[in-house]
C-alpha cells in the first residue's frame, strides 16, 4: 500500500512500508485541461468527416476520398 507525503503539485509514494527514504518516487499531478484553438478544432472537424464518408475505402480510394473530402472542408 502506497504511503503518501504531500508535495506542491504530487506526491511522495512509497511502494511499501519500511523506514528509509529508499523507493520513494514523486508522481506529479495530472496536468491542467487548456481550452483547444480554432486550429485545433478545424483539425477535428476535418477528421470526423474523413472517418464518416471515407469508412470503409483502403489504399488509393481512400487517399482519392481522402483528399476530396479535404479540399470540400477547406473551402467552408
Amino acid at each position: 500500500m502506497p504511503t503518501a507525503l504531500k508535495g506542491k503539485k504530487g506526491a511522495w509514494t512509497k511502494a511499501g512500508g519500511g523506514g528509509s527514504y529508499r523507493g520513494y518516487k514523486y508522481e506529479r499531478a495530472a496536468p491542467s485541461n487548456y481550452p483547444t484553438t480554432a486550429q485545433q478544432r478545424k483539425i477535428g472537424n476535418a477528421g470526423r468527416e474523413v472517418g464518416k464518408q471515407c469508412k470503409g475505402k483502403v489504399g488509393a480510394d481512400f487517399k482519392a476520398c481522402k483528399h476530396e473530402v479535404l479540399a470540400s472542408v477547406a473551402k467552408h
